[in-house]
């Protein structure tokens, strides 16, 4: 199980390593989810906030939680830690879910787009591990 929870961790810092990019610069962003900003000012607030503080808060808050559970060894912060990691493991899931429609159905099936599923079902599996660990018998 200790493994599963490293895993785990290397998925969440993956997650907020990407949020921090975002943030810091949101031209990388653009680029990664290859879109662009309107030309109304806003459009890199958009890239910060929803690439970047979504990710990054979402991320770290799992991780201060999972943090906390092997400090602290608290029951209830474990309980936490293993929901907030299936919540965003659900989340990396749905992500990919979305990529492979656009593949099968728009004709998206580009080298990009394969190589972004397969982050993203790395991602889900990895931050999901407490919890797959747990349900296999």
């Amino acid at each position: 199980m200790i493994f599963a929870w490293l895993v785990c961790a290397l998925g969440l810092t993956f997650g907020a390593g990407l949020g921090a990019r975002a943030l810091v610069n949101p031209h990388w962003a653009q680029k990664l989810v290859r879109l662009k900003p309107d030309e109304q000012g806003g459009g890199f607030a958009e890239f910060r906030a929803t690439y970047g503080g979504l990710l990054f808060g979402a991320h770290v808050m799992a991780l201060v939680l999972l943090a906390l559970y092997f400090v602290v060894g608290e029951f209830v912060i474990g309980v936490a830690a293993t929901g907030a990691s299936a919540v965003l493991s659900a989340a990396w899931g749905g992500t990919a879910f979305g990529r492979a429609i656009a593949i099968w159905r728009d004709g998206a099936d580009t080298k990009f787009n394969r190589l972004s599923l397969g982050i993203e079902l790395l991602a889900a599996a990895a931050i999901g591990a407490p919890w797959i660990v747990w349900v296999l018998p």
